[in-house]
């Protein structure tokens, strides 16, 4: 038996399911866009391809540091290694 909630509740399911379709289609419609709406979007491009290079830029030298700090980390490492051998061998 069907009750009224659910006969109420698949209309609205079905109210929403349609309201859904019918925005999909209309926001598929396209609009040209006016010479103004057309300069801002190509400024703002501009200043996000602008953005994007000095962030690329400053990882860049992050990337840089990091791998010299990591360099002479490792040189260190293997000092520390040789040094404690030279130790153990020492001791013996």
């Amino acid at each position: 038996m069907i009750t009224k909630a659910g006969i109420v509740g698949g209309a609205a399911i079905a109210a929403f399911m349609a309201t859904t379709a019918l925005t999909s289609v209309a926001s598929a419609a396209s609009i040209p866009s006016s010479p103004a709406e057309q300069a801002v979007t190509a400024e703002l491009n501009r200043k996000v391809t602008i953005g994007n290079a000095a962030a690329d830029d400053r990882y860049n030298l992050l990337q840089a540091q990091y791998l010299e700090r990591k360099r002479r980390n490792d040189a260190l490492h293997l000092q520390y290694q040789s040094d404690l051998q030279r130790f153990r061998d020492d001791s013996e």
